[in-house]
């Protein structure tokens, strides 16, 4: 499949850098097109601007001089944007929802809206880095997702919500299973599950829509250690991409930019038999269609008192 640029963030000198994905490697943008906005939400919002200088900048690059252009595995990947939102979309697979019936106490019945959450930008972290095991629970997952960028917010409501979207990425939901299903009173608490530090690792890059012919049909699959865990396709989602673009147009103002995770097949740890989750040193990889690879390796985080362990200790002491 013949791909146009895609659009990456990298750390540049220290510092964050705009970048375009050739075939033949990564070229920042300022290189090509110097007078371009300098950070992607900020390109993605100007995008009927910039789309064809920066279409016409890669093809002479790829045809031209190859002196600025560094190879796929000498760049250090930054989240390639950083959304105001990331929408996530729970239990969006059929067979997901099946293998976490027992494990997350999920009902297998129709459901009339999709279920979700948000995760803050600070969970987001770029491909081929590290993220720290959260140190208050043990049962870390993972979880491949397709992920939507939004780039004309006003199409989302139009006949063809799916011409709202920029480009496609990948994520991983990272979610610690300690707190799903867990004894609170009052339910389930994603902020505590879903919400630490690098829960988002994304990317590397966005794919522009117009390179993706059909994301309701991309092959999803994630390895650990090289070791295939998940095998699925976009094909199976309850909610489709259009459904759920139009369903949080209704809900919020979206934004040029903001990320919609659209759920995970099954193959995660917590479904397994018996369930099997990360640990410090574990590599995680994820492919999706003609994406590209997303990397994360798991490292130890210092030993902490669990939040249960800390709950218990704090009624123990009121009783006291």
């Amino acid at each position: 499949m013949s791909y146009g640029p895609r659009i990456a963030t990298l750390e540049l000198n220290g510092n964050p850098a705009v970048a375009l994905v050739l075939p033949e490697g990564v070229v920042p943008l300022a290189h090509l097109v110097p007078e371009a906005p300098t950070e992607v939400t900020r390109l993605i919002r100007e995008w009927t601007t910039w789309r064809e200088p920066v279409k016409a900048a890669a093809a002479v690059a790829v045809n031209g001089s190859r002196a600025s252009v560094t190879a796929l595995d000498a760049v250090t990947w930054l989240p390639p944007l950083i959304p105001r939102k990331v929408l996530c979309v729970g239990s969006n697979y059929y067979d997901h929802v099946e293998e976490m019936a027992g494990p997350a106490s999920l009902e297998i019945r129709p459901a009339p809206f999709p279920f979700s959450f948000l995760k803050p930008p600070t969970t987001l972290v770029g491909s081929n880095r590290t993220v720290v095991h959260p140190s208050y629970g043990s049962k870390l997952d993972w979880e491949a997702e397709l992920a939507v960028v939004i780039g004309d917010p006003a199409e989302a409501s139009g006949p063809d919500p799916l011409s709202a979207v920029f480009g496609y990425t990948m994520l991983n939901d990272l979610s610690l299973r300690d707190f799903l299903p867990f004894p609170h009173t009052l339910g389930l608490d994603a902020v505590i599950s879903k919400g630490f530090d690098g829960a988002a690792p994304i990317g590397p890059w966005i794919t522009l829509a117009e390179d993706v012919p059909d994301p309701q049909d991309m092959p999803i699959q994630l390895r650990i250690n090289g070791h295939l865990q998940q095998d699925g396709s976009t094909s199976d989602m309850i909610f489709g991409i259009a459904e759920l673009i139009r369903h949080y147009a209704r809900v919020m103002t979206l934004e040029p930019g903001d990320v919609i995770a659209t759920g995970t097949p099954a193959g995660v740890g917590a479904g397994g038999k018996p369930p099997r989750f990360l640990s410090a040193g574990d590599v995680v990889e994820i492919h999706i269609g003609e994406l590209g690879r997303l990397e994360t390796t798991i490292t130890a985080a210092a030993s902490s008192e669990s939040l249960d362990q800390a709950a218990r200790s704090r009624v123990s002491g009121a009783k006291g």
